[in-house]
């Protein structure tokens, strides 16, 4: 009971003590700590004692009191973000603080006065600098993390420290001075990585995907374009050097993407567009000089990044009427074909092509001015034949419908003559035949020397065209009957007539002529009897018959019957 009375006794004093201090402090207008008193001495409830003037005085300095509760639970909060490492919990304590700053310290709040006293009093502005600091050494560390580990999965420090209130570093503009230092080695030196590990769209991809970050955070990073179009250059510029066209072209069009994404105006882009034009010029000058392969590298190199089509189809073109055995070919240049002519601008074509493969298939080909390719072929002739000559033959030829001469080896003439007519689709032969020559009159009839045809062995034979075929109508005579009397009447031109031999002999021999003689010369064996000779007088000669020198003709014997 004693030490319970001794305690109650205290305490009575206790209150009236701190009451009585209240009172004094208040009188001296230090309200602050005359608040914490008047709140001391409302908590003990050993007595009752002047509790309207306490009431009355908390009352009047509730606002105090409101501060002071305000300040204390954000002091605690930020202390335990700071323990925990929860940046986001600070930041929110941190606003917290600001909503209150900006209540009492506008410039016309009568408590302004007592906020920086309990401010000072938690220090809380010297607790969050400390925090602060924790934090954007933590972040920093993180960023040499990654670079040390050259992992970049998470670069959340960079969003962090941007977020760090510009008073921490000392004013806006020295804020963004160190960070942006600090993001431009870390954001080049990671680039610069990728580069170095041909990385080249992931380049483009983490560039768009920084800049695209740095943006919602409020932040130009021009050094990403400076980096990006540094690193970029070189790689084109190698491109370039090796003349790697298709790897140049992907890159460009990758990096004009990239570029017109982010919507910056690019140094590199006109650097690109000056590369493809150099080579474009230079195709065009490899067309001009025959050089096709290598116009047709540049082209299809670079189609990735400008459409060439239109050149190449005008390439394709040239090089089609320059070696005209490529339609032949038509896309395989393995194929081997022989006897390969060509000509251009007749018979519907552009250019036009003949030849043939090792098995006597003759090709003829045709190219329009669209490069449109069309070939058609025939296998008429016989496979192993030994051709001689092959040629478009114009005196059987139309304006639109060419007519192929094939002269081949034959057994029994001094050729085989083959005539194919190219139609619309298909291939057709028109006449073949051995012979000994051949021939087309102004008339269009066919005349051939001694066919191997029935009708016109040992004559000079005529074939005229019926539908798509050559038909036999008869055979040309260069020589006219007579009766062997009328020799003399005809000393220029080749007749035919009837006589009897009276002394045979080879290559010369004696014949009647009416009355008189005629000497027989030729390379014939000449037999005694009647015998139908065709030839032309040659000429006299004097010789002996029955002891008596005569003048006699000379008839030279070009066929025997």
């Amino acid at each position: 009971m004693l030490i319970l009375i001794g305690m109650k006794g205290y305490n009575i004093h206790q209150k009236i003590t701190t009451l009585t201090e209240a009172d004094r402090l208040y009188v001296l207008k230090d309200l602050i700590e005359a608040e914490s008193l008047y709140e001391k001495a409302h908590r003990n409830h050993s007595i009752h004692y002047k509790e309207s003037l306490i009431s009355s005085r908390l009352q009047e300095l509730a606002p105090i009191t409101e501060i002071n509760a305000k300040l204390r639970d954000i002091d605690q909060l930020a202390e335990k973000a700071s323990d925990d490492q929860d940046f986001e919990q600070l930041m929110t304590v941190y606003r917290s603080l600001q909503d209150v700053r900006g209540i009492y310290m506008n410039g016309n709040n009568p408590y302004e006065p007592y906020y920086r006293q309990l401010s000072a009093k938690y220090d809380i502005s010297g607790d969050f600098i400390s925090y602060y600091q924790l934090f954007k050494k933590s972040f920093l560390e993180q960023m040499q993390h990654n670079l040390d580990d050259n992992q970049y999965t998470d670069e959340s420090f960079k969003w962090n420290l941007l977020a760090i209130p510009d008073v921490f570093f000392g004013d806006e503009k020295q804020k963004r001075s160190e960070l942006y230092d600090k993001f431009t080695a870390y954001d080049n030196r990671k680039m610069a990585r990728m580069a170095a590990s041909g990385q080249f769209q992931a380049l483009l991809d983490e560039s768009a995907a920084m800049l695209k970050l740095y943006k919602s955070n409020d932040v130009q990073a021009t050094w990403i374009t400076n980096q990006s179009e540094a690193l970029v250059r070189t790689f084109l510029e190698n491109d370039a050097k090796k003349e790697s066209y298709s790897i140049f072209a992907t890159h460009a069009k990758s990096y004009i993407g990239f570029v017109h994404t982010v919507s910056f105006k690019s140094s590199v882009e006109t650097f690109i567009n000056k590369q493809i034009s150099t080579w474009m010029k230079a195709a065009k000058r490899n067309v001009i000089k025959a050089e096709f392969e290598k116009a047709f590298a540049i082209y299809n190199g670079i189609k990735e990044f400008k459409d060439t089509s239109l050149e190449v189809k005008d390439a394709q073109l040239a090089w089609n009427i320059h070696d005209p055995i490529r339609i032949l070919q038509n896309g395989d240049a393995t194929r081997v074909f022989k006897h390969v002519s060509s000509g251009s601008k007749r018979y519907g074509a552009l250019v036009y092509v003949i030849g043939t493969d090792d098995q006597n298939i003759v090709y003829y080909g045709t190219l329009d001015s669209e490069n449109n390719i069309k070939v058609l072929t025939s296998q008429d002739l016989q496979q192993g034949g030994l051709i001689q000559d092959i040629s478009i033959e114009s005196s059987l030829s139309t304006k639109d419908l060419p007519v192929i001469l094939i002269k081949g080896d034959s057994s029994t003439r001094q050729a085989l003559y083959t005539a194919i007519e190219v139609q619309s689709d298909t291939m057709v032969t028109l006449f073949q035949l051995n012979a000994d020559g051949f021939q087309v009159d102004s008339s269009g009839m066919l005349i051939m020397m001694n066919p191997d045809s029935e009708e016109g062995v040992g004559q000079v034979a005529m074939f005229q065209r019926t539908g798509d075929s050559y038909q036999f109508v008869g055979v040309q005579q260069d020589f006219i009957d007579i009766a062997v009397e009328d020799l003399l009447s005809h000393p220029n031109g080749k007749v035919k007539f009837t006589t009897t031999i009276i002394q045979p002999g080879y290559s010369e021999a004696f014949a009647m002529m009416g009355d008189t003689y005629v000497k027989l010369t030729g390379t014939f064996n000449f037999y005694e009897g009647n015998v139908t000779l065709t030839g032309t007088l040659k000429g006299y000669e004097d010789t002996y018959i029955q002891d008596e020198l005569t003048s006699i003709p000379v008839f030279n014997v070009e066929n025997v019957e």
